[in-house]
């Protein structure tokens, strides 16, 4: 063997001979990480520690199984997971530093182990005693639970074959190193290395697999892109730590649907699932620039609040801030507004703001938008039991979204008495809430204006 320098593509993982400021295959900038490999000469063969084969089958000769899954009992967890996991199952979970993955997953762990299941908890981040200290402060005290401090791949695949747990938890994936390549921990290459044979471990033993990984400053799983195809799931923490709650989205999902979402409010309890937070909110007396709509994540309709702040400006330039929604199509829509109504911007400050725990780029929230702006403005209330949901094209049409009964049957359930829409909605609507379809943003206005009236 001899060393070889390369440089490695963070974003996909290709390899060069030499450093350059784009990755010639993916086109990321800044991406390629120096790394050191091992030349295989005719004498030398890498070595995999676990080997991965089958017979061969006819496709039409295996015969179709229905999925067991297995439900951890929390949850919103399981909503993103479609009902649970599956034994076999590699799920990669990421988030910013101190946004409670680690506290999720020793209550994850908690509950396969309360289904007789033998967990495994390997970490290369914190002892024995700090995962303990963890357990206790969860009130956690299950004796199907095993941790150990292990951060060679062949060391923890030793401990699973003495062990042979139903279940292994590693944290993080960026800890791991693989004693057949020279390169440090957390380089490309041990990640990619120590990935493949966690999966191929669940594969061949049939356990459940969780890996946790580190996010960079972009929000991305540090480490190879491959990563992400290797395992079965993705799973991302969306908010940031300081949020009140945190939001789990799903990316991929072998076993399931995807870009589902589940709530939960961190306590010093832990990590609680919260499929009602709205309830924070929607009590709220009526005031000028706050309104509501529903936007649809996954197969869940979730109401949100859409604040609005106009202010008279004083600086040369008017301020525009949005939060939480796309910021290029926030000015299109008021653009649209100045176009179609006696409204103007054009010596106002805008700040709007989405109050929903999480982003989202749903379209439908375009009419709550406009509503919550010219309310701001105008300083006329909307009333909290009324509700907007539609598109604004850029010359003032409302157009429908899609979902539109299951979002005006989670509005009715919560309280809303009216629920503004597109007139070209030709989805069959049975509610006994009041529908009021308008066609352009010009009647948006003149109904908050005869309202407040």
């Amino acid at each position: 063997m001899k060393l070889k320098k390369i440089y490695i593509c963070s974003k996909c993982g290709s390899k060069h001979l030499k450093w350059q400021g784009q990755c010639s295959e993916c086109g990321a900038w800044n991406s390629l990480v120096e790394d050191v490999v091992e030349e295989s000469t005719k004498t030398s063969k890498k070595r995999a520690i676990v080997e991965l084969s089958t017979s061969r089958f006819k496709l039409k000769e295996i015969s179709a199984q229905n999925l067991n899954k297995i439900s951890t009992d929390i949850k919103e967890f399981d909503r993103v997971l479609t009902g649970g996991v599956v034994l076999g199952q590699t799920v990669l979970i990421g988030g910013v530093p101190g946004i409670g993955k680690s506290t999720l997953i020793m209550e994850i762990a908690d509950k396969l182990a309360s289904k007789n299941l033998e967990v495994l908890y390997i970490s290369g981040e914190e002892s024995p005693q700090q995962l303990a200290q963890r357990a206790k402060r969860l009130d956690i005290t299950n004796e199907k639970i095993t941790v150990a401090s292990i951060t060679d791949i062949s060391e923890i695949i030793k401990t699973i074959n003495e062990t042979n747990p139903n279940v292994l938890i590693v944290d993080s994936i960026q800890t791991l190193y693989h004693p057949e390549y020279p390169s440090s921990a957390a380089s490309p290459v041990q990640i990619r290395e120590c990935a493949n044979e966690l999966v191929k471990i669940a594969k061949t033993k049939n356990i459940i697999v969780f890996i946790l990984g580190q996010v960079t400053k972009e929000g991305d799983f540090a480490g190879p892109k491959l990563l992400e195809h290797m395992v079965d799931t993705v799973l991302y923490f969306e908010n940031d730590k300081d949020e009140l709650y945190r939001v789990l989205r799903t990316f991929k999902n072998r076993f399931g649907t995807v870009d589902e979402i589940g709530i939960f409010e961190m306590t010093e309890k832990g990590l609680v699932s919260k499929s009602d937070y709205e309830s924070s909110f929607l009590n709220d007396t009526p005031s000028p620039g706050a309104s509501f709509s529903a936007t649809y994540e996954g197969t869940r309709p979730v109401i949100i609040k859409v604040e609005a702040l106009v202010n008279r400006s004083f600086y040369p330039y008017p301020k525009r801030v949005f939060s939480s929604i796309d910021s290029n199509y926030a000015q299109i829509l008021l653009a649209s507004i100045e176009k179609n109504t006696p409204v103007k911007f054009d010596s106002y400050d805008v700040y709007i703001n989405v109050k929903s725990g999480f982003k989202t780029k749903d379209r439908a929230l375009d009419l709550a938008v406009c509503a919550s702006a010219v309310s701001s403005i105008k300083e006329i209330p909307i009333d909290t039991k009324t509700a907007f949901i539609g598109e604004v094209g850029m010359l003032g049409y409302v157009y429908p979204a899609i979902a539109m009964s299951k979002r005006i049957a989670e509005l009715e359930r919560i309280g809303f008495r009216k629920i503004v829409i597109s007139s070209k909605t030709s989805e069959s609507l049975k509610t006994k809430t009041e529908i009021v379809k308008i066609e352009r943003i010009a009647e948006l206005y003149s109904l908050l204006n005869k309202n407040r009236q």
